[in-house]
């Protein structure tokens, strides 16, 4: 959550000091998603202690992933509404693209983290934002890039799921915009 609030600090500084577009990277994310679960998981055990629980790792596992993934969601959040609702110096809204590459991650554990921030980019994408009346919108800022890669372009290859849910996100909202990795 911090680094993604952090995230939308450096677009709005950027943004306001240039002319044209930035764009940054999902993978740049992915490292801080273990940190926290290392403080979640650590905040599991101590409550479990405190309250005479079983310090069973499956549960242990299984309750850090789900506070994990509520943390993902509320970060990825921040960043659609905060650039949204960001101007620059100049009145407009910010440029920004954000690419969604798999291969960056520089390690599996770390690339099954990318993974879920991607999913949850495309999940809240395809909801999109409340307008002024309620009513929900496909916000025209990040723009979207996902890259297609061994490992997501084939049916029954391991990140197919996140194609997928691209294609549904496109046909719902136009957006990702796709490139090759080659």
């Amino acid at each position: 959550f911090t680094a993604c609030n952090v995230t939308t600090q450096i677009v709005a500084q950027v943004a306001s000091n240039q002319y044209g577009g930035q764009s940054f990277t999902l993978s740049h994310l992915a490292p801080f998603v273990d940190v926290s679960r290392q403080k979640l998981r650590k905040s599991v055990i101590e409550e479990r202690i405190e309250s005479g629980e079983v310090l069973d790792d499956a549960i242990i596992d299984k309750i850090t992933e789900r506070r994990l993934r509520t943390e993902v969601q509320s970060g990825i959040q921040t960043i659609q509404y905060q650039v949204v609702t960001l101007l620059t110096t100049n009145g407009q809204a910010p440029f920004v693209t954000v690419y969604m590459y798999l291969d960056e991650a520089k390690n599996p554990q770390e690339k099954k983290d990318l993974a879920m921030i991607i999913e949850e980019v495309m999940l809240q994408r395809m909801q999109g934002v409340k307008n002024e009346k309620g009513v929900w919108i496909t916000p025209a800022f990040p723009k979207l890039i996902y890259v297609l890669d061994e490992d997501n372009i084939t049916e029954g290859s391991k990140y197919w799921h996140l194609t997928e849910l691209a294609a549904k996100c496109t046909a719902k909202r136009m957006v990702p915009d796709y490139i090759s990795a080659k």
